[in-house]
């Protein structure tokens, strides 16, 4: 694996109730991004992020794991945490450490339970968030419910940069409203092929891309004035603003995905790696004393441990942030306090 400066990172936790799909996107992210060969499925319980007895057993994640992969020069830091309520604790101590969530839906059911109390989380700890329309290939999906559903949850600052052709079954294409392409699938997923959005469904599209227009214009003064100038934007001035906006929690862009065909996660892994913020592009963190916190490679060292757990083989293993510094190998820190 290559060495990342702090400006090729990006770390999130991927949030949502129990059942949306969190670890099987997290198992394509990975297979896409070349960290493992194949994809492991939950039913198969062979998936990298719920390797646990107990985990095997609930047919669920119970623990937070932090995994990775790498994606078009930048790497990705994950943490995939549990969907129920019970271990609301494991995404709290996740959001200390990443700079954003994406919110994995099940568009069997909309907006359920576990959904609405992350978004409550997410809103208290100002984690901006992104969405995922999941299970868009399943029988009883309904994408235009889950959508009203995340409205009411989210509100107006919800904005569609894809939806899907064909929900259902027969699912294999979705309209992207940012690049304003349809993406087509098949086979084994990945990367799609793309296509001239159709006669019929291009009145949508244009409607729904002056919308994304506007609300990636409202986060930037400069952007504003060029899209009342000009009447729009182009595709990096919008990313530009999606970025600016996502940074302060005040856009919540919905993209739809079938991750265990592997739908629509490459181009997820491209619009996460163009619009989350990388480390030294949040604010600083303050320290107990009060002392704010840089991620700056040159400054002196200091790390946060979200995370301890009993590994079976190893025993216990510190899971930890670097917030300032860079650390190497055989390095001694000491907690003073």
């Amino acid at each position: 694996m290559k060495e990342y400066t702090t400006n090729e990172i990006r770390n999130f936790s991927l949030i949502g109730n129990a059942g949306s799909g969190k670890s099987t996107l997290a198992e394509a992210m990975l297979f896409n991004g070349g960290v493992i060969s194949r994809r492991g499925d939950i039913g198969s319980k062979n998936t990298v992020s719920d390797y646990r007895e107990i985990e095997h057993e609930q047919e669920g994640s119970v623990q937070s794991t932090l995994l990775y992969t790498e994606w078009k020069g930048r790497k990705y830091n994950i943490i995939d945490t549990p969907g129920a309520d019970d271990f609301a604790g494991q995404v709290v101590s996740s959001f200390r450490v990443t700079g954003a969530a994406v919110m994995v839906l099940n568009t069997q059911n909309g907006v359920e339970v576990g959904t609405e109390s992350l978004a409550r989380l997410a809103r208290g700890m100002g984690k901006p968030v992104m969405l995922v329309a999941n299970h868009l290939d399943h029988e009883k999906t309904n994408f235009d419910k889950t959508l009203e559903d995340v409205r009411g949850l989210f509100g107006k600052k919800t904005v569609v940069v894809q939806y899907p052709v064909n929900a259902g079954n027969a699912y294999d294409a979705a309209i992207d409203v940012l690049k304003m392409k349809m993406y087509k699938w098949s086979g084994e997923g990945g990367c799609p092929e793309e296509l001239d959005i159709p006669a019929n469904e291009k009145e949508k599209a244009d409607e729904l891309h002056n919308v994304l227009v506007e609300a990636a214009a409202e986060n930037d003064e400069a952007l504003m004035e060029l899209y009342f100038e000009a009447g729009s934007l182009n595709e990096d001035q919008m990313r530009a603003g999606i970025a600016e906006g996502i940074k302060k929690a005040d856009i919540f862009p919905l993209f739809c995905t079938a991750a265990k065909k592997n739908y629509g996660v490459t181009r997820l892994l491209d619009f996460i790696g163009n619009v989350f913020p990388a480390p030294n592009q949040l604010p600083p963190v303050a320290d107990k004393e009060e002392v704010e916190v840089t991620a700056d490679a040159d400054a002196a060292k200091s790390i946060y441990i979200f995370k301890s757990s009993i590994e079976q083989h190893l025993g216990e293993v510190m899971f930890f942030k670097v917030m300032s510094g860079t650390l190497s190998e055989g390095d001694d820190l000491m907690n003073m306090t």
